[in-house]
């Protein structure tokens, strides 16, 4: 039997990871996979209290820390683009909290906002 994932995990992924099925699909975008990679670092970047730990542009990978507001907590992002077959991208984005096993969805809902923010900013 798996082990169930930590509760305070999150993934969004157009496929199965390495962890398992993603917590949230996400179909593949209408763009290239540079372009989406310069895309979501653009988002990521623009949200409170994060920064870019480390990135691997030859690789399209990206990892983000964030810090929670009040206790200043650090949550990990780790960004993977990829290509299709069909030339279009995917991407997986896992958001885990460094501390504790409850986050009380606080990376679902981080997860879930950069999407919506990504998927404005490629649209316009």
């Amino acid at each position: 039997m798996a082990e169930a994932r930590p509760r305070n995990l999150f993934i969004a992924a157009f496929r199965d990871t390495s962890a398992g099925p993603p917590d949230l699909r996400v179909p593949p975008f209408d763009c290239n996979p540079v372009h989406l990679y310069a895309a979501l670092r653009e988002v990521a970047l623009s949200q409170p209290r994060t920064i870019l730990q480390s990135e691997a542009p030859e690789e399209l990978k990206m990892c983000f820390v964030q810090r929670t507001a009040l206790w200043r907590f650090p949550d990990y992002i780790e960004v993977k683009v990829a290509a299709t077959e069909d030339g279009r991208a995917t991407l997986t984005i896992s958001s885990k909290a460094r501390y504790g096993v409850e986050d009380f969805g606080v990376n679902k809902r981080r997860v879930k906002r950069w999407l919506v923010l990504l998927n404005k900013r490629l649209a316009g």
